[in-house]
């Protein structure tokens, strides 16, 4: 029985482009677009009690210097106390995995 080795070669500069192209940003994009509306759904008000405010839920998409990213924010002051409450961008996460 004989092994056979095979040396693959990858192209680091075509692999970060295809990492940052329309493409990818446009599916993470939809990833997170699909955990910020599960966020949004919890329907988590801020500002006084009862909450005033509906929680605002960012959604950033860029590419970075390697590959794309996208974030998901709760874009207000008191979010870091409303994540740690209620945990809802920990939870929201396996959205991203049907979207």
């Amino acid at each position: 029985m004989s092994v056979r080795v095979t040396r693959v070669r990858l192209d680091r500069r075509g692999m970060r482009d295809l990492l940052r192209s329309e493409g990818v940003q446009a599916m993470l994009g939809g990833k997170a677009e699909a955990v910020a509306e599960q966020v949004r759904a919890a329907g988590i008000r801020v500002e006084g009690t009862p909450g005033r405010v509906e929680l605002p839920v960012a959604v950033d998409v860029a590419a970075g210097e390697g590959r794309a990213r996208a974030r998901v924010v709760l874009d207000h002051p008191s979010g870091r106390a409303v994540e740690s409450k209620h945990a809802v961008l920990a939870a929201a996460v396996d959205a991203a995995r049907g979207a």
